[in-house]
């Protein structure tokens, strides 16, 4: 009955995504209202559809519904509740219906926000979001499918999944247990880390539909940004989550000490997000000055197709990485589809460009302004982006052309995209202080003197207490000089509310009242200072160190030295064998606690994981890991990684900041909603 019930609903899902695409189209080529209200009709009813089908899923997996091949290759009986729910995306099929659900309730809110106030854009929206959910669920249902299930056949040996049944005589086959769980997917990180990216990439299609409904019906002008630039942050926090809370699972479970390796995978999640970012920059000079209207869409097509890239390298298994799908035969229709956006979209942007329709209402007046600044923004995340993207796919290129594969490795990204990302903090740091028009270096020179001498006094400090590697304190300038440009500017707000009688808290409070994109942005600026100084410390400053004990023996690293006091087997309630050490944590000679760092053995095949035991401080983190035993004596690597949770307290802080930025402005609001009331009832559809 799951089974059928998720056929069922999946397989209407998808026809009522395509005839609301169908519709849509059709409604807004010939401004026929009852056509387009059909679509959002038909669009609308595909999430509690999905729903119905994700319910079924989990159900399923709960129950131990072994028959369904998804379930059987992702749960197993004494797998904990948690990770059986949580299995839904846990493997290839079940994570593109839970996609397919996700980008379905996007729509859906976007469509029921904006319904009203941005009628004249909602046609093409509907349209193109409607295109975007059929191709996936044409991927569900027809490649896909999670609901498949093992049939017999008489005298076949093995069983054989199929979504319907095979033959009149075969009958459906019930395995006693399921496989469970990939072992390195079973982490608070990993659980987390794919709805969030997933949430990042769906996010993104609601921008890219309002977009391409503005090139589609001749709408030009700001509504679109103002549909979309909440749907951008949201997009853009989903993202930043995401690569955070990878970088932590990195960290935990794949025992190498480090967050971030440049794996082509991490790389694909981080390509939308560098895209994102200049997007969120550029639009502040279209809604302020009128410009960059051309390469505003350009950045929102880019950042689309980059997400649909990203998806096609994980899912198609093309790409080599611990994080990726096995291969599947997906990969074809996702790269025909990648195609077709790219052509489309971009063929209907150079064409409105061409008429001039994209054409700026203003020109830049100086080299030095707010605008140049926000232009030289764009130029450096569009660097970085080609860096990474070239270092990801370079493999794949060279193979092709010389039949002979060439890897980029860390050596690559830390040459070309390490000095690209120092360049960005510079500009975080100057650009606040530039005026908008123009101004001059004086005007410049007066304001930057507090951040520049707080930032020239921060590296002088730095040096004296030994930071002696000159592209760990050249590192640190740059970052200091971001983050005392976003408190300096803070100063000077609140100093200013401060003399009309305010006190601090109240005159903050209004201070972001008064402009929440702005202040809030100079929060996410700090946040990311906060994520560069983390970065910057566990990547000059970790000390690593592998010794083989009895117990008793000891190791020291730095400050920080532990001692193997005994190691003992144990089962778990899931059934993996866990090899645990007790390990006795010392700091500066003064015992500080005990850490058990393991190595987890899954099912029959003893699929091994390694779990660090780490001893955390704000001010480093001591990180063991258990590599090998034989008996009584056990090899450890340990690792000393200095601020390292600068890292993952600085992506908290992002997302304080990114929800400040995005929090709903009640001028604004009411301003929309006046003109709202104002507007006509009858839907209205513009053309060219």
């Amino acid at each position: 009955m799951l089974a059928e019930l998720g056929i069922v609903t999946t397989g209407l899902a998808l026809i009522g995504a395509a005839l609301a695409a169908l519709f849509g189209a059709y409604g807004a080529l010939n401004r026929a209202d009852r056509w387009i209200l059909s679509a959002r009709n038909s669009l609308l009813l595909t999430m509690p559809l999905l729903s119905l089908a994700c319910l079924s899923l989990v159900t399923a997996q709960l129950t131990g519904r072994f028959e369904m091949q998804y379930v059987w290759s992702v749960t197993q009986i004494n797998e904990p509740i948690f990770f059986k729910i949580t299995a839904l995306w846990g493997a290839q099929p079940g994570s593109l219906l839970f996609w397919s659900w996700m980008l379905s309730a996007f729509v859906a809110i976007a469509i029921l926000i904006n319904w009203r106030s941005e009628r004249r854009l909602m046609p093409w929206m509907v349209t193109f979001s409607a295109a975007v959910l059929t191709f996936f669920m044409i991927l569900v249902v027809l490649y896909e499918n999670p609901f498949a299930r093992f049939w017999i056949l008489p005298g076949a040996s093995q069983p054989v999944a199929s979504v319907f049944q095979p033959a009149p005589e075969a009958s459906l086959f019930f395995p006693r247990d399921g496989q469970g769980l990939n072992p390195l997917l079973r982490h608070f990180g990993m659980v987390f880390h794919p709805p969030m990216l997933y949430g990042g990439y769906v996010g993104m299609t609601i921008p890219f539909a309002f977009a391409m409904a503005a090139l589609a019906s001749g709408q030009l002008n700001t509504n679109w940004i103002r549909a979309t630039r909440r749907w951008t942050l949201i997009a853009w926090l989903f993202l930043s989550a995401g690569l955070i809370l990878g970088g932590r699972w990195a960290y935990d479970v794949l025992g190498w000490g480090g967050y971030w390796g440049w794996d082509p995978v991490e790389n694909a999640a981080l390509l939308p997000w560098l895209t994102g970012t200049a997007f969120l920059h550029s639009i502040m000079i279209q809604e302020r000055r009128g410009m960059l209207k051309a390469w505003n869409m350009f950045l929102i097509i880019l950042t689309f197709l980059l997400v649909i890239l990203g998806t096609f390298s994980t899912r198609s298994g093309i790409v080599a990485s611990v994080h990726s799908f096995a291969r599947s035969e997906i990969g074809m229709p996702m790269l025909i589809f990648l195609g077709i956006c790219a052509v489309g979209c971009l063929g209907l942007w150079a064409w409105r460009w061409s008429r001039g329709e994209l054409a700026s209402d203003h020109r830049l007046e100086g080299l030095l302004s707010r605008e140049s600044m926000f232009i030289l923004n764009n130029w450096l995340f569009i660097g970085v982006t080609v860096m990474v993207l070239w270092g990801t796919y370079a493999p794949l290129f060279t193979e092709l052309l010389s039949g002979q594969a060439i890897t980029l490795g860390a050596e690559y990204y830390n040459a070309v995209v390490v000095p690209l990302f120092g360049a960005i903090y510079v500009l975080m740091g100057i650009a606040p202080l530039v005026a908008w028009k123009r101004t001059s270096l004086s005007a410049l020179g007066k304001a930057i003197r507090v951040p520049l001498a707080l930032t020239v006094g921060t590296v002088l400090i730095l040096v004296a207490l030994g930071t002696h590697e000159p592209g760990a304190f050249l590192s640190y300038g740059m970052i200091c000089l971001a983050g005392y440009t976003a408190l300096w500017e803070y100063y000077r707000g609140v100093k200013a509310r401060m003399a009309r009688g305010e006190s601090i808290l109240v005159a903050l409070n209004r201070l972001f009242a008064r402009n929440r994109s702005r202040y809030g942005g100079y929060f996410i600026h700090l946040a990311v200072v906060v994520i560069g100084i983390g970065i910057v410390a566990s990547t000059v400053y970790q000390q690593e160190t592998q010794q083989t004990l009895s117990v008793g023996q000891a190791i020291s690293l730095g400050n920080m030295s532990m001692r193997y006091d005994d190691a003992f087997e144990a089962v778990a309630d899931d059934g993996r064998t866990m090899v645990i050490a007790n390990v006795s944590v010392f700091r500066n000679g003064q015992y500080v606690g005990t850490i058990r760092p393991r190595k987890d053995f899954f099912g029959e095949r003893g699929t091994p994981m390694s779990i660090a035991g780490q001893y955390t401080t704000l001010e480093s983190d001591f990180y063991v890991l258990l590599i090998n035993h034989q008996g009584d004596r056990i090899t450890f690597k340990v690792y000393l990684n200095p601020l390292v949770n600068l890292v993952w307290w600085g992506g908290v802080l992002l997302i304080i900041g990114t929800f400040l930025a995005a929090y709903p402005d009640p001028q604004r609001e009411l301003a929309e909603k006046v003109a709202e009331a104002r507007a006509p009832s009858s839907l209205q559809i513009a053309g060219d």
